[in-house]
């Protein structure tokens, strides 16, 4: 009957399941910081021995996609020229229009041919296949095979007035490797399909037969689009790597059949981080195992033993016995149990009862303390990771620091080649175009075709500029240079304007272009780390990341760098700065018509931020840091929500019951464990109040949401009663009162 009578009551008291549950919320905090302890071990534990590290390859993977887009930038300038020399040629002036062509040492050979059958018109030069010529060329196309000699080439066509197609061949030329025996860098260019069909001499050559083919195999791997690196057998202390790239120029959507590997030997390294992660682990689980069963103890036994203990009285057995709890909130809300119990079976000695439960509120173990110290200690211990694994000394090896080197030094050689194209387009334009209309129309192509530009204008003599081809100038009006060349506008202000100026022959006037330094910004994305283009006077002209135009270069190991490599090369080498040891790598423009502006790219590039293992182990480290706060977060934040708060709540309410409030309501907030003791906490002061024939049950509303709604007539109001109007009396004045009146 007993148990009949809990059963009943508890049918009656609906507690929702997880996570909303005392129960199950310790051991779900449990689970997830012992698997976090597993990760840490897994993640901080570098078994892996000897390896390349993971800067080197990055490097090298960026450095092939550089040289692929070199590949590419010859095939859009290519096609760029080949379009500025037939813009506005006239259908008869084939051979002057040839001859042009092939007295420019760039170009091999050209011809014209019929558009439909590809019948020859005209050639000068070597002879221009016509089966590699595609099928359909929509404006232009550029393709490429292999010469008889196995030399490659590029074949750029275009289509000309009457439907004839203008073809060109050029050959195609890879960027010198630098000669360094750490490096024993090389670059091999290949077909889609494997076969090497160009490669640069260099130390590589003396290499395994083997490694040609994984070069082969890496081409194939280029196929796909993404730039990739595929390792080599190690032996000696170093690993072959071969990063691989395809060639896609902008002119080409569908890219050339093409393939820039970037063979180097990787330096093998190891990592002291071998079992590291044994212990921050093994202290972890150990704080997990504490805290789950310290709140085991301190908040989930004693609130299932008083939900117990106050469902038997609450269900009629007021013999039940009410056990005592050493936490503060459990304890308060037992001494009310045991008031009401009291109470209810006429027991005399309430008072005494009441005197011996006062001291347990003094009681200082709670559940929100307990809780909040095992959610410090956690907290303690993700600092202590941020603090033991914070590294400042990092081990850069110089086969890195010479690979960041050679990167540097090619995309600033992209820089300077794509600067000096630019110019050459304009002088093309200028000297190859006729009336004014012609010669607008070729500055609309080339701003269409090339993204270097932000505005093509041309200016008299006194430096008034005309009406320009894309957005409006930046430059002031002023006389322009009396020779082609590069020009830096000004000095000061908050954007630095790079000229482009070549005299129109003939017409008194000059041909300018703006450069675009987003275009710039695009280039220097290609040099690793923080770079930055600085003039002469080591000004910064443009950067990868924020800047303000035109401020000085103070730090000393940038000056110096940038310094060194105006005297010729790409240099490189680890500077200590404030972070701890960086690579700083220089490399100045030269060659060309853009030497004349002074540039230099420089590059920081700190160590903290490079692929090594003492890296990732720091980022490891933070990661399960940042995980463990979350979850000890998380943990205290969502107990204190669903257990503790509502604990709280109803201790203060058993407070009032305890010192003689009987008529305060204790509402149950949540339909959980704690929900449940204060429904039954609740049922014990109505028996008080009403008498013991209360307990056993839950009051709730009579009838059912489907009963119709009585619609209740409303009261009328009574009508007001008709009054004798009364005569107002006058007025009596009002006495005056002053300061003196009582």
């Amino acid at each position: 009957m007993r148990d009949e009578r809990v059963r009943r009551l508890r049918a009656q008291l609906p507690e929702a399941a997880f996570p909303a549950t005392v129960r199950t919320l310790p051991a779900l905090l449990l689970v997830l910081f012992l698997a976090l302890a597993a990760a840490t071990a897994v993640l901080l534990d570098d078994r892996e021995g000897q390896a390349v590290p993971g800067a080197f390859l990055e490097s090298q993977r960026e450095l092939a996609a550089s040289v692929a887009r070199s590949v590419g930038a010859t095939a859009n300038q290519s096609l760029s020229d080949l379009r500025a020399a037939s813009a506005g040629a006239a259908p008869e002036a084939v051979d002057p229009m040839l001859d042009a062509l092939v007295r420019s040492r760039k170009w091999r050979g050209a011809a014209v041919f019929a558009g439909s059958s590809r019948t020859l018109v005209a050639t000068r030069g070597e002879p221009v296949p016509a089966q590699a010529i595609p099928a359909s060329v929509n404006g232009a196309a550029v393709t490429s095979m292999s010469a008889a000699n196995g030399e490659l080439v590029l074949i750029t066509t275009t289509e000309l007035p009457g439907g004839r197609l203008l073809a060109a061949t050029t050959a195609v030329r890879l960027p010198e490797a630098e000669a360094d025996e750490l490096l024993r860098q090389s670059f091999v260019l290949t077909t889609l399909s494997g076969k090497v069909v160009g490669a640069t001499a260099s130390p590589a050559q003396d290499r395994d037969t083997r490694i040609a083919a994984l070069v082969a195999d890496a081409g194939r791997a280029a196929g796909g689009g993404t730039p990739g690196v595929r390792l080599g057998p190690a032996e000696d202390r170093t690993q072959p790597t071969l990063a691989y790239a395809r060639v896609t120029p902008s002119s080409t959507p569908d890219g050339l059949d093409l393939a820039v590997v970037a063979v180097a030997d990787g330096p093998l390294s190891g990592s002291d981080a071998e079992g590291s992660g044994l212990v921050p682990a093994a202290i972890l689980a150990a704080l997990a195992v504490v805290g789950f069963v310290l709140v085991k103890r301190v908040v989930t036994r004693p609130v299932l033993a008083a939900r117990a203990d106050l469902l038997g009285v609450a269900a009629g057995n007021l013999d039940t016995e009410i056990r005592s709890s050493s936490t503060g909130e459990v304890a308060r809300i037992v001494a009310a149990a045991r008031m009401c119990r009291d109470r209810l079976v006429g027991d005399d000695d309430h008072d005494d009862d009441r005197d011996d439960t006062a001291p347990q509120r003094r009681r200082v173990i709670t559940a929100r303390v307990t809780s909040g110290v095992v959610a410090l200690a956690v907290f303690g211990w993700s600092a202590g990771m941020l603090v033991a694994f914070r590294t400042t000394e990092v081990e850069i090896h110089p086969a890195v620091v010479a690979s960041v080197r050679t990167q540097t030094g090619k995309a600033t050689d992209a820089l300077r080649r794509s600067m000096n194209d630019g110019l050459a387009d304009l002088a093309a334009v200028a000297g190859t175009t006729g009336n004014d209309a012609a010669l607008r129309t070729a500055l609309e192509g080339l701003l269409a075709d090339q993204t270097r530009y932000r505005s093509l204008y041309l200016v008299d003599r006194s430096g008034t500029a005309g009406e320009p081809v894309g957005r409006p100038p930046l430059r002031r009006t002023e006389a322009p240079a009396a020779t082609a060349g590069f020009r830096q506008h000004n000095q000061v202000g908050r954007v630095p304007v790079i000229l482009a100026e070549v005299p129109v022959p003939g017409r008194g006037t000059t041909l300018v272009g703006e450069f675009d330094l987003d275009h710039i910004r695009v280039l220097l994305d290609q040099v690793p780390g923080h770079a930055r283009v600085v003039d002469g006077d080591f000004r910064t002209i443009n950067a990868t990341d924020g800047f303000v135009a035109f401020e000085e270069v103070t730090a000393a190991g940038l000056r110096d760098s940038a310094a060194r490599a105006k005297l010729g090369g790409a240099v490189g080498e680890i500077r200590q700065g404030s972070d701890g040891p960086a690579i700083v790598a220089s490399a100045a423009v030269l060659g060309g018509e853009v030497e004349r502006l002074g540039w230099t790219v420089v590059t920081e590039l700190p160590g903290g931020e490079l692929a090594l293992p003492v890296n990732q182990t720091r980022r490891h480290a933070q990661l399960v840091a940042l995980i463990g706060a979350l979850v000890a977060l998380f943990g205290y934040g969502w107990l204190l929500f669903t257990v503790l708060g509502p604990l709280r709540r109803v201790a203060r309410a058993a407070d009032l019951l305890v010192a003689g409030d009987l008529r305060s309501v204790i509402y149950p907030q949540r339909h959980d464990e704690i929900g449940t003791i204060a429904s039954c906490l609740e049922i014990c002061r109505q028996a008080v109040v009403q008498g013991p024939d209360r307990l056993g049950e839950v009051r709730r509303p009579r009838g059912a949401a489907t009963d119709p709604t009585l619609l209740m007539k409303p009261v009328e109001r009574p009508a007001p009663t008709t009054r004798s109007p009364r005569r107002r009396a006058p007025e009596r004045p009002r006495p005056k009162v002053g300061r003196g009146s009582a």
